[in-house]
């Protein structure tokens, strides 16, 4: 498999404030680059990313509330149908705590989605890893989320995820509130947890002593740039290798 000179930028919006996801737009826009965002709910600037010919919006449902067997969407449809009333055309997806069965993978194709990003793989030197269609829909691995990067203390460095001797197609995902904090720790997100709606709070614990979430998208951007790399949308993925065998 070609994986080619392309990275995958994805964000989970996961109910990010309104500053911080306009802090999202303005670094994209700094950068010039392509990236595809998944959205959870409606915010302040939605129209300025709808408008923004480099940015695809996904969705982002939290189907969490039906295996707990609480309040917060009656049926599987009814999440999807909310998620797709804020971004009508979306046809990426990424589920909440990557949440994924055949019988919604099947649902989510009757509402249009076409790539489906709720696999995630640790990444090893030699690994071979391609996209697969289930029930319609793209099954699309990634190899890097912030999240995970901070709970497992991981220290590699943007280049280990960029070494030829991986062979998956190079999607990153990222949340916007690990970014604007400069997270180097699941605990200094955990500090604002309860206040994640109040910007004052948030802007008060941001990193700025260790080496963090926001330190490695610059020098993963730094690396891409340097190196030849392109950033492409995850609907990107249409024309590439794979439809072709």
């Amino acid at each position: 498999m070609n994986v080619g000179k392309k990275i995958y930028l994805t964000f989970d919006m996961d109910w990010a404030c309104d500053e911080v996801m306009e802090f999202l737009y303005d670094m994209l826009e700094l950068y010039d680059i392509s990236a595809t965002i998944n959205i959870t709910n409606n915010f302040r600037i939605l129209e300025r990313y709808k408008k923004n010919k480099k940015i695809d919006l996904g969705i982002h449902p939290n189907f969490n509330f039906l295996m707990n067997g609480s309040e917060g969407g009656s049926n599987k449809e009814d999440i999807i149908r909310q998620c797709k009333s804020i971004v009508p055309d979306a046809v990426v997806v990424r589920s909440h705590s990557l949440l994924n069965s055949s019988v919604v993978t099947k649902t989510l194709f009757d509402y249009g989605i076409r790539y489906e990003l709720n696999y995630f793989i640790e990444p090893y030197e030699g690994i071979c890893v391609y996209p697969w269609l289930f029930q319609g829909v793209l099954q699309i691995p990634f190899f890097y989320e912030d999240d995970l990067y901070l709970l497992e203390n991981n220290n590699r460095s943007p280049s280990f995820y960029l070494s030829e001797n991986i062979r998956m197609y190079r999607v990153f995902n990222f949340h916007p509130i690990h970014l604007f904090l400069n997270s180097e720790s699941l605990e200094r997100y955990g500090r604002i947890k309860e206040n994640y709606h109040s910007f004052s709070a948030i802007e008060k614990n941001v990193n700025k002593d260790n080496y963090g979430v926001w330190n490695f998208f610059l020098d993963l951007i730094r690396l891409a740039n340097k190196n030849g790399y392109q950033f492409d949308t995850i609907a990107g993925l249409e024309a590439d290798e794979w439809r072709r065998k």
